[in-house]
């Protein structure tokens, strides 16, 4: 490889690219689907089988984004790869609220944000923790959790919003 690059940062960032170019195929895929669920479950089912032989590009993807806040001086930084998966999540809740799928006056950004928390520690759980059995038994949770709490009966569901945690329990007390 030494003889393709000068250094380690043109490799890193031929590998970001290609990374990059890899998810957004991924997400215009998803984004042809209709349905947040169906739409999540296509990008990540394009991710899965496009990384299929051995999940490197998914290790990569994941040890790109942990290193953008372990490294300080990175911490600055952005990563187009990163900004994409968020900006297609963030499409993805806005597009639900537009629906119906999700009630209006749903925080969205946090929503996204949240999705985002969670299938970044998803990648990770399956890249490098434990194997893909197990990391398709969680998503079929996590599809069960979006499908019966987030998704259910969202036109009488009350808006979903961030906020402190001991009134959340005495909301739901109520």
């Amino acid at each position: 490889m030494h003889y393709y690059f000068d250094t380690k940062e043109q490799i890193y960032d031929e590998l970001a690219e290609q990374a990059h170019a890899f998810v957004a195929v991924c997400i215009a895929g998803a984004k042809r689907e209709r349905g947040l669920l169906k739409q999540l479950a296509a990008f990540v089912d394009a991710a899965r089988r496009s990384d299929a032989s051995d999940g490197s590009v998914t290790r990569f993807i994941i040890a790109s984004r942990l290193e953008l806040h372990r490294n300080p001086s990175l911490r600055d930084g952005r990563s187009p790869l990163a900004d994409a998966v968020s900006g297609f999540y963030r499409w993805m809740i806005e597009d639900a609220v537009r629906c119906g799928e999700i009630p209006d006056g749903t925080d969205a950004g946090a929503v996204a944000d949240m999705l985002s928390a969670m299938c970044w520690g998803m990648g990770f759980f399956a890249g490098f923790v434990h194997s893909t059995n197990d990391a398709n038994d969680i998503a079929k949770q996590l599809h069960r959790l979006l499908k019966g709490g987030l998704l259910d009966g969202a036109a009488s569901a009350r808006p979903l919003t961030v906020g402190v945690a001991r009134r959340w329990a005495e909301t739901d007390a109520e």
